[in-house]
């Protein structure tokens, strides 16, 4: 909604002039240029906030993760200027990957926009105020009217000082910076690819999946004087016989080998719940997991991501579930929920938002596992972290041919096929069969893979591992 201005208003009302609004009466031209810019940046600004305000990404925690990424980019510039910072990097390809370059992107545009909410409305006035009457002022108003929502039109009303020196550099660059990178909120520009340096043309393949390959390969080169061994088994074992591991962290690992689940679904928000059954004489763990990185559709340009809510069924076959079928049993009840609180403070006592919250969470995971995997596997020398699992999950699930696409992007909690060619390893070359995948009886999800009108559900029916006569699975 725009206010109009009526065209002999008066804005003499500052308190003072400062040296700076004088030294707008000699940059006459570079002045008219700023203000016709930065309507237009004040355009870009509201259309940066169309999808999220900026009070849904203080409250998400990700208002400060760009925060971040600015003063980082700032460090990065001896004027202190992001801005330049960030275009400097663009012109040199000096990034390390396209998503970097795009939450860079993300986080400058969303600073540039605030700051232009802040002080553009000051300095239009300012420019007002050393306008004398007649066409040129009523040019400007002009420009501002049908431009100008009602909100910018009350803090240009409401400013008693004008801009000193470096808040209007500051304007300017951020002005400078939204007509370079106007807004992208549905995140559908063409982003730029880093030209390749390296002649290798095989890509070097994710921390995760390099890790997984360096264990099946270990794996492998073990079982020629041990044909039943396998690495998953014994870090399950490393993990039990751990004094510095609790039953309830034995329980948070054993999720994460079974389900594939993300260390920050097992967060207070979120958690995993853990029934027990029974199909076909057999016992079983039904996991209830509610999915992170979900967004509803927010129209044609931005589709709906990720599962709020899957559920994967598995008889207890494998040592890890046989362990958490016990574990359950004895506790009295047949339903456990898993999920690991966090502290709201941080040492120094400063609060902590909820993504940092969770942040933590993950990283904290990350160290237990790489701690264990260092312990379990002493010559490896890639990380094992819980993203190893979800891969290895991934991987095995791949091999087996009663499991379709559709299946494997629910049970990780996607809503898309096209992010699996990132996942598993090298088990669909082999065609290894895994127990851990021929245990999961039934997978049903709460939203439609996209392309598909009904929610994926499978299931493997009653005679459970036919497949083992053609290849006997691995553990």
């Amino acid at each position: 909604m725009t206010e109009q201005l009526p065209p002999g208003s008066s804005y003499d009302d500052f308190r003072e002039r400062t040296s700076a609004a004088d030294q707008l009466l000699d940059e006459h031209m570079a002045v008219e240029a700023l203000f016709a810019n930065s309507l237009i940046a004040y355009t870009h600004a509201q259309e940066a906030d169309l999808l999220y305000t900026p009070e849904v990404l203080v409250a998400s925690g990700t208002w400060q993760k760009y925060e971040q990424r600015v003063a980082a980019l700032a460090r990065s510039n001896r004027n202190n200027d992001p801005f330049s910072a960030f275009l400097k990097k663009d012109r040199t390809q000096g990034w390390a990957s396209v998503n970097t370059r795009q939450a860079n992107r993300s986080a400058l545009v969303r600073m540039a926009g605030q700051m232009i909410a802040e002080h553009a409305p000051i300095f239009w006035k300012e420019v007002l105020t050393l306008t004398d009457a007649g066409p040129a002022r009523s040019a400007l108003i002009d420009q501002l009217n049908g431009t100008v929502d009602a909100d910018a039109m009350a803090r240009m009303r409401a400013a008693r000082e004008s801009l000193n020196g470096t808040e209007r550099n500051r304007l300017a660059q951020a002005v400078a910076f939204l007509i370079a990178m106007p807004p992208d909120p549905a995140h559908r520009a063409l982003r730029r690819r880093q030209p390749k340096e390296d002649t290798n043309p095989k890509k070097k393949p994710i921390p995760a999946i390099a890790a997984l390959r360096a264990l099946n390969r270990h794996e492998y080169g073990k079982r020629k004087k041990n044909p039943a061994y396998c690495w998953r088994s014994h870090f399950w074992k490393t993990a039990l016989t751990d004094d510095y591991v609790s039953a309830q962290r034995c329980a948070i690992i054993a999720t994460l080998m079974l389900t594939g689940c993300r260390p920050v679904e097992l967060s207070a928000r979120l958690g995993v719940t853990v029934e027990l059954g029974e199909a076909n004489g057999e016992n079983t763990l039904t996991f209830t997991v509610k999915g992170a990185k979900t967004a509803p559709e927010l129209g044609p340009e931005l589709e709906a991501k990720g599962q709020a809510l899957r559920r994967i069924e598995m008889t207890c076959q494998s040592p890890e579930s046989i362990w958490l079928r016990d574990y359950i049993a004895q506790s009295g009840s047949a339903r456990l929920e898993i999920k690991e609180a966090t502290t709201p403070r941080s040492p120094s006592g400063m609060w902590l938002s909820v993504a940092e919250q969770e942040r933590r969470l993950t990283v904290s995971l990350g160290k237990l596992m790489t701690r264990l995997g260092a312990r379990a596997f002493p010559r490896q020398r890639k990380n094992v972290t819980p993203y190893v699992f979800r891969h290895a999950l991934a991987a095995d699930m791949k091999a087996d041919e009663k499991i379709s696409d559709e299946i494997i992007a629910a049970c990780l909690g996607q809503q898309s096929t096209r992010t699996l060619q990132h996942y598993g390893g090298s088990n669909r070359g082999r065609k290894l069969r895994s127990v851990r995948s021929q245990q999961i009886i039934r997978v049903t999800a709460s939203s439609p893979i996209r392309g598909q009108k009904h929610v994926p559900f499978y299931d493997r029916g009653p005679v459970l591992g036919a497949n083992q006569k053609k290849t006997a699975p691995t553990g």
